[in-house]
């Protein structure tokens, strides 16, 4: 049989080729490279290399980031909700204990104490009278003057009065404790770090309003973090090196805990070391860069007299 091919079907089969070697529609658009059986093989992509993850070992070096944050730190808020009289100290100031800080509207304090101190004197005057009239009843229940249901109802209002007596002088102590409580002392020794507020505005007890931060950064804590690898070259007592490259600074600090489980998702612990800031040159939030690998602890006992040589010959 005999195969009849179109004039139109030759023409495409003779185009296909032309049009595959160009990679080329018509319009000028890239094609899609080809698939499929006998299609030319892609090109290769190039290997990428695997991450490299630091690792600490003994005597080896090891860099991560931490941040100080103060040992003590004290958001101080007054006891009651009133107007802020005035604010004594400004941020910056070093504060001692017991110091105070700022103090509260105290007029309508002072009327309560006043209210409270007449009130204790009208039951002190009840308890007088009550007195009076028992100790007479008394006496009459001796004598067999007067009945003993009529000494009892005397005795109930005598006993009613010590009460009042009793009551009046808490609401005394409440008063007095809450015109107290209008000056706002600083509960830590410390630096004032914060100012919240100003004198003229309302601070409440609920919710609870922050006047002033009070931070204790005489010794800071340097907290980083470091992997699951690290665990078995870093303990308490150690030391590290904090380089601060803001002020150029750098300082040893001393790991004094870590911590007992690791993030699940970054498979990391944290470390807190202490470092002395008795100048006050590190502030808190500052970043460290963080620098293990103290000398190999083995080391230095199996030579100790080497290393005392070494230290006379610097």
């Amino acid at each position: 049989m005999t195969n009849v091919k179109s004039p139109l079907v030759s023409s495409l089969l003779l185009l296909a080729p032309l049009l595959l070697s160009c990679g080329k529609t018509s319009s000028g658009e890239e094609l899609p490279p080809a698939a499929g059986q006998g299609a030319p093989p892609r090109e290769q992509l190039p290997a990428v290399a695997p991450a490299v993850t630091a690792s600490v070992g003994s005597g080896g070096t090891e860099r991560t980031t931490g941040t100080t944050y103060p040992l003590d730190r004290a958001e101080v808020s007054p006891d009651m909700s009133a107007i802020i009289a005035s604010i004594d100290v400004e941020e910056g100031d070093e504060v001692k204990k017991g110091q105070v800080l700022f103090r509260m509207r105290t007029s309508a304090l002072g009327l309560g104490v006043q209210q409270a101190q007449a009130a204790l004197r009208s039951a002190e005057v009840a308890l007088s009278a009550s007195k009076v009239e028992h100790d007479r009843m008394q006496r009459l229940l001796a004598q067999n003057a007067t009945d003993q249901a009529q000494y009892d109802r005397v005795k109930a209002q005598y006993d009613t009065a010590s009460v009042g007596v009793e009551q009046a002088k808490v609401a005394l102590a409440q008063a007095r404790r809450g015109l107290t409580d209008a000056t706002v002392r600083s509960p830590i020794d410390g630096v004032v770090t914060e100012v919240r507020k100003n004198a003229g505005e309302m601070a409440t007890m609920m919710p609870i309003t922050v006047v002033l931060v009070v931070e204790d950064q005489s010794t800071l804590e340097l907290r980083f973090r470091l992997p699951e690898s690290a665990l078995s070259a870093l303990e308490p007592g150690d030391s590290v090196t904090a380089s601060f490259e803001a002020i150029k600074a750098e300082r040893t600090a001393r790991v004094h805990r870590i911590s007992p489980a690791l993030d699940l998702r970054s498979r990391t612990f944290e470390v807190i070391a202490t470092i002395d800031n008795r100048d006050r040159k590190l502030k808190s939030g500052m970043l460290a860069i963080v620098q293990l690998g103290a000398p190999d602890k083995k080391a230095e006992a199996a030579a100790p007299g080497k290393a005392g040589a070494e230290r006379k010959g610097d």
